[in-house]
């Protein structure tokens, strides 16, 4: 299967008042066309700042210092960290090749605009269409999305849609120019259990009736082990795992995922037995210059960890773990008592 975006080595700084912090390390990724692919890992980890420099949307303090963001439009390579951030090209991208759903829909959809008209904006801007064309492509475009009442619902303003209804219209200004790749950053983290079961039924739903390409970014593993086919963990930056579903979640290797995965509640799991969480915080940014960036909080560190350049490990079909303490069978060696117990 070819890709769609791939990401090589890029490096990603923000200008701060204290200096300059190196926010994306390394940062290398393959997204196949017609795939899921979940960016999973704590707040701050780099998710949101790896969309952001996909779509050129990082702010203004922020830079891709190096690497390349290569997306693919039917077989032709554009370099999307070279194009003007603001130029003709990428503004052809956003939103007719790359759409992207934000997490936080009333500062995304504007208050004094009717919702419906929104949505429209995208197709008038992208296509060689009239506001009537416009206008109906939209309303059967809520339909799908099981907005109801849409013709009503097409004059209406952001205030007047709950949070799941608002999260639709903006799956429809991503979606509403069919572009070949869909970003979702956190779009259920304010929506109940109910609300998220819909909202990410209708996005599996777009990829496989459409053959759409999807980038999940969440912290959510529940979600993640639904919808996944390929999986990125990322920590401070960097991306310490890589594999399909089954490889990352049934048998994780790197010790951040492990500890990700036990974390998570089990309806299955004995009652009485305590939910383990990730020891630690994460460090800042400016706090880490070499070394392994999650060896301040890992229970299987060595001085080597803290010290060595760490190298991106491959076992089996490309199912990448950034950790020196693997074997080669890619086990990490056993706990002592003292520290399993810890």
């Amino acid at each position: 299967m070819s890709n769609i975006l791939e990401l090589k080595d890029v490096n990603v700084t923000f200008n701060v008042e204290a200096g300059q912090l190196h926010i994306l390390r390394d940062v290398s990724l393959e997204v196949p066309k017609g795939s899921f692919l979940c960016v999973v890992g704590e707040s701050g980890c780099g998710k949101s700042v790896t969309a952001q420099a996909i779509v050129q949307l990082l702010p203004d303090n922020g830079k891709v210092e190096s690497g390349s963001i290569n997306f693919y439009d039917q077989g032709e390579k554009l370099e999307i960290n070279k194009l003007e951030k603001f130029g003709s090209r990428m503004r052809g991208l956003r939103g007719a090749k790359i759409g992207m759903i934000f997490q936080d829909t009333l500062s995304s959809l504007n208050p004094a605009h009717r919702v419906g008209r929104q949505v429209a904006e995208s197709l008038l801007q992208h296509m060689d269409i009239s506001k009537d064309e416009a206008k109906t492509k939209v309303i059967e475009l809520f339909k799908k999305l099981g907005i109801p009442d849409p013709e009503r619902r097409y004059e209406a303003y952001p205030h007047e849609f709950s949070g799941g209804m608002r999260q639709r219209v903006m799956i429809a200004i991503a979606t509403v120019c069919e572009p070949d790749l869909v970003i979702a950053d956190e779009p259920t983290t304010a929506l109940d259990v109910t609300i998220q079961a819909q909202i990410m039924t209708l996005l599996k739903d777009l990829q496989k009736s459409a053959g759409k390409t999807f980038i999940l970014i969440t912290h959510n593993m529940a979600l993640v082990s639904e919808v996944a086919d390929h999986v990125a963990v990322m920590y401070l930056g960097r991306v310490v795992e890589y594999g399909n579903v089954n490889q990352v979640l049934r048998n994780p290797r790197h010790p951040y995922t492990q500890a990700l995965l036990q974390s998570v509640p089990s309806l299955a799991a004995d009652k009485n037995i305590e939910l383990k969480t990730v020891d630690g915080q994460t460090p800042s940014p400016a706090d880490v210059t070499k070394g392994c960036e999650f060896a301040g909080r890992c229970p299987f560190v060595t001085d080597a960890c803290r010290e060595q350049v760490i190298p991106l490990l491959s076992f089996g079909e490309k199912h990448q773990v950034r950790c020196i303490r693997l074997d080669e069978k890619g086990n990490l060696p056993k706990l002592s008592k003292a520290a399993a117990n810890d």
